[in-house]
C-alpha cells in the first residue's frame, strides 16, 4: 500500500472542502469552528496524507470497530496545514520538497477517522492570535515532532485536540484525554493512553450507571468515574465543586462561584490542564470540557480579585462538541471585550464560569498534597499576620538601615490590609522556580540570597503584584513586588507550609527542619535588603 499525498488551496471552495472532511458531510459546530480557526492562523494549504496509521484510531478499532459486523476502514487521513505555499514543493525532489516543507510555515495537523459520528480524532494546531489588545497566555502547552515524507515539522506550544467518538465514549473521556495527553507529551510522567484504554479506567468496576449504555461508559462518566480513571493513569486527581448548599446566603454563592475563575487561573498558571464539568447547558447529563490557556488584558485590573483573575478576561477551552480553543469569559461583563465568534456558546448564550461552571478536575503530579486555594491562604494569613504582628518593629528595623525605605513598606502594608494586593499562585518545581529567578531583573544580591534555598522538589509560588502595575510589556509577565515559596508537599500542618517570603526590602525565610525544640517548630530569619525595585514575574512558558 502506497501512501499518497494531494493538496488544495484554502481558498473559499477549499475551506468547504476541508469542513466537509472534518463533519463528514453532517451539521458540525466543531468542523465549522475548526475550520474558522486554522483560518485565522493564516491557513492557506491543506495535504492530505492517506492512509495514515493513527495510533489512537488503532487502538479504538482494536476494542470496538473489529468486532463489529459491519466493515469499518483500519485507516484514517491526516490532514496537514500550511501558512506557506506548498503546492509547488511537492511537485520538487525529495531533497528540496523536504526542506521547503520545513520552511511553509507549519500551522498542525487533523486526523481524520473514517467514522461519521465522530471524524475529528488526534488534532494538533498552534494556539490563537487574538489581536493587540488580548494576551493569549497558553499555559498547558506541549510540544511536538510531526513526519511528512522524511519532513520533520516541528510544532512548539499546543494544546492537543480531539472529537468524542459516541460509539466509545462522551464528553468525560475526550476532556480527560485532552488533558492527559499533553500531560503526557509535555512532562512524560504518565504512561499513553487511548480513549478506548480511558473508557476502560473508569469503566472499572461497573456499576449500574455505566451500565445503562454499551458499550459500559459510552453514553457519559460521573464525577466518581473521571476520578478513578485519573487516578489508574497514574495522576492524582484533584476534585472540586462550586455549587452552594441550598442554606446558603446568596453572596455566600456569589463568592463561591467567583471562586471557580481564581481556582481555574491557578492551575492553568501551573502548566496543569483543567477538565470543568458545565452546568446550564441544556444537556441532560452534563457536558466537560477542557481548559488550556487564558485571555489576558493588557491593560489595568478587570476586577477587584485578590487572585490573578483580575487581569483575566476569559479561559480558553477545548470543547469537543464547539471546537478547539473556544472563549469562556469569566464572567458576563468580560463577554463585550472578546471576538464574537471564539466565544463558547450554547443556545445563542455565552457561556461564563461564573455562571455555568459547576466542577473542575486536575490531574495533579503524585507528589503534590497542598491545594492551590490553601497554599494561596497560607501566603494570605502570613501577610496579614507579619504586618499585623511585626509590622511596626521591622519598618523601625529598616528605618535604621534604609531610611528611604519607609514610604514603600508602608504602602505594601497598605495593600495587605485593604485587602488590593493582587496573589497569583501556581504550582512549579524547585529547579524551575530557580530557572525563573537565576533569568528576572531582581537584583544579584537578592537572588543569591533566594537560589541557595534548601527546596521541595514541588512549590507553590505566590507572586505579589500591585493593582496599579503597568500593563506587561510585548507577552511577558508583569512586573511583582514580591513573591512567596509554599511547600507543595505539605497538607495538614501550616507551620510547615510557607518556605519563604520575599516583601519589600525584607526577606524571611524558614528552615522546618531545625531541631529547635517543641515550642518552635521551625528556625524563622529575617533579613533587610537595602533595594528593593520591581521585577518580572514568570512567563507560564518560560
Amino acid at each position: 500500500m502506497l501512501v499518497n499525498l494531494k493538496g488544495f488551496s484554502l481558498d473559499p471552495k477549499g475551506a468547504e472542502k476541508l469542513k466537509s472532511y472534518l463533519s463528514a458531510n453532517q451539521s458540525s459546530a466543531s468542523a465549522v469552528a475548526l475550520v474558522a480557526h486554522v483560518l485565522s492562523l493564516g491557513a492557506a494549504y491543506a495535504v492530505i496524507e492517506e492512509p495514515y496509521v493513527d495510533k489512537d484510531y488503532s487502538a479504538d478499532y482494536l476494542s470496538f470497530y473489529a468486532g463489529a459486523f459491519r466493515n469499518y476502514p483500519r485507516h484514517t487521513k491526516r490532514i496537514h496545514l500550511f501558512a506557506g505555499a506548498v503546492e509547488e514543493a511537492l511537485k520538487r525532489p525529495m531533497a528540496e520538497q523536504q526542506e521547503a516543507l520545513e520552511q511553509a510555515d507549519y500551522l498542525g495537523f487533523v486526523v481524520v477517522r473514517p467514522i461519521a459520528q465522530g471524524p475529528i480524532g488526534r488534532t494538533i494546531l498552534k494556539f490563537p492570535n487574538l489581536g493587540p489588545a488580548l494576551l493569549v497566555r497558553s499555559t498547558v502547552r506541549a510540544n511536538f515532532n510531526v513526519h511528512l515524507l522524511g519532513s520533520r515539522l516541528k510544532l512548539t506550544g499546543v494544546a492537543p485536540f480531539i472529537q468524542q467518538d459516541e460509539r466509545l465514549g462522551a464528553c468525560a473521556q475526550a476532556s480527560i484525554w485532552m488533558a492527559a495527553r499533553q500531560v503526557h507529551a509535555r512532562h512524560g510522567r504518565t504512561p499513553w493512553h487511548s480513549i478506548a484504554d480511558i473508557t476502560a479506567l473508569a469503566t472499572t468496576p461497573t456499576d449500574a450507571d455505566l451500565s445503562q449504555h454499551l458499550p459500559a461508559g459510552s453514553g457519559g462518566l460521573n464525577p466518581i468515574h473521571i476520578i478513578r480513571a485519573l487516578r489508574a493513569m497514574g495522576h492524582q486527581p484533584l476534585f472540586d465543586f462550586f455549587l452552594a448548599d441550598r442554606d446558603a446566603s446568596e453572596e455566600a454563592a456569589a463568592e463561591l462561584r467567583r471562586e471557580a475563575s481564581r481556582s481555574i487561573v491557578r492551575y492553568l498558571d501551573s502548566g496543569l490542564p483543567v477538565i470543568v464539568a458545565l452546568a446550564d447547558v441544556g444537556e441532560k447529563v452534563g457536558h466537560a470540557i477542557t481548559a488550556v490557556g487564558y485571555v489576558e488584558a493588557r491593560g489595568p485590573a478587570c476586577r477587584a480579585s485578590h487572585g490573578y483573575d483580575a487581569f483575566v478576561r476569559a479561559i480558553i477551552v477545548h470543547d469537543d462538541q464547539r471546537g478547539p480553543y473556544r472563549l469562556m469569559p469569566l464572567t458576563e461583563n468580560d463577554v463585550a471585550s472578546l471576538p464574537r465568534d471564539r466565544l463558547l456558546i450554547y443556545d445563542d448564550k455565552p457561556l461564563t464560569v461564573e455562571e455555568a461552571a459547576s466542577h473542575i478536575f486536575v490531574p495533579l503530579p503524585a507528589r503534590v498534597f497542598l491545594r492551590a486555594e490553601s497554599a494561596d491562604t497560607v501566603v494570605r494569613d502570613f501577610l496579614e499576620g507579619y504586618v499585623k504582628q511585626a509590622g511596626g518593629p521591622m519598618l523601625s528595623r529598616i528605618r535604621g538601615v534604609v531610611p528611604d525605605a519607609a514610604p514603600v513598606v508602608e504602602g505594601f502594608y497598605e495593600l495587605v490590609t485593604s485587602g488590593r494586593l493582587i496573589r497569583r499562585t501556581y504550582l512549579t518545581t524547585a529547579g524551575r522556580y530557580r530557572h525563573h529567578l537565576s533569568r528576572t531583573d531582581l537584583a544579584e544580591e537578592i537572588k543569591a540570597e533566594l537560589l541557595v534555598r534548601r527546596l521541595p522538589h514541588f512549590v507553590w509560588v505566590t507572586e505579589l503584584i500591585s493593582p496599579d502595575c503597568p500593563p506587561p510589556e510585548e507577552d511577558r509577565a508583569r512586573n511583582i513586588i514580591g513573591h512567596m515559596v509554599v511547600n507543595a508537599t505539605s497538607s495538614t500542618d501550616p507551620d510547615f507550609d510557607l518556605l519563604m517570603a520575599h516583601m519589600p526590602h525584607v526577606l524571611v525565610h524558614r528552615d522546618i527542619n531545625a531541631k529547635i525544640g517543641a515550642d518552635r517548630p521551625f528556625k524563622e530569619t529575617a533579613l533587610i535588603l537595602e533595594m528593593h525595585a520591581p521585577y518580572r514575574g514568570r512567563k507560564r512558558f518560560d
